[in-house]
């Protein structure tokens, strides 16, 4: 039997390689049959990958698939999904992404330290400190660029460069809301980045 979904869920279409391919709205479904629109012009040939990730953008709940396209006609994406897409690949999806933000530590509380990010998941964040940060330490960061801007907690994981103060730092207790929002403009970025 064929389900029409009522109100279209958007997605995004990723390689195995966290390269981001278009976006699309799925159509209709029937089992592992998929029918989707693209609703981005594909970044090149999408029979060219051997496998791709398909994954709700922005929905609840969130649904992802890996598998393979079986046609493309017109701008419908027949697709044939074999497996779960990789739970970890939404929120391990990364682009390089320039924001100016501060941090403040939480323990002991301390005074605002000016960052710059370099590039952002679901899951964390790469940014230069204005001062040495230490592993472990927490800190509450703004991610200026949601609408409205969010208040995180992260934790410096390790130093990427000790000259530079460059860090690697994980968001902690992320609400369900939350990473949905950063997530979904982590997408927006991506697929506007992709087109030009």
């Amino acid at each position: 039997m064929n389900q029409k979904s009522q109100t279209p869920s958007t997605f995004i279409l990723l390689s195995d390689q966290h390269e981001t391919l278009a976006s699309a709205v799925l159509v209709e479904q029937h089992r592992q049959h998929k029918v989707l629109r693209l609703t981005s012009p594909p970044r090149g040939d999408l029979f060219h990958y051997p496998y791709i990730n398909v994954l709700s953008h922005g929905t609840e709940p969130s649904l992802s698939w890996r598998g393979e396209v079986t046609q493309v006609r017109g701008d419908l994406l027949y697709f044939e999904a074999t497996e779960k897409a990789d739970p970890q690949l939404r929120r391990l999806f990364r682009i390089p992404l320039v924001f100016h933000s501060y941090i403040t530590p939480l323990s002991p509380p301390g005074a605002r330290l000016p960052i710059s990010s370099k590039d952002i998941s679901c899951g964390g964040i790469a940014l230069y400190a204005s001062a040495p940060l230490q592993k472990g330490d927490v800190y509450e960061i703004i991610i200026p660029f949601t609408e409205p801007p969010l208040l995180l907690v992260m934790q410096v994981l390790r130093p990427i460069s000790e000259p530079q103060h460059l860090y690697a730092c994980e968001f902690v207790d992320l609400l369900p809301q939350e990473e949905a929002l950063l997530q979904e403009k982590i997408f927006d970025f991506s697929l506007q980045r992709s087109h030009h």
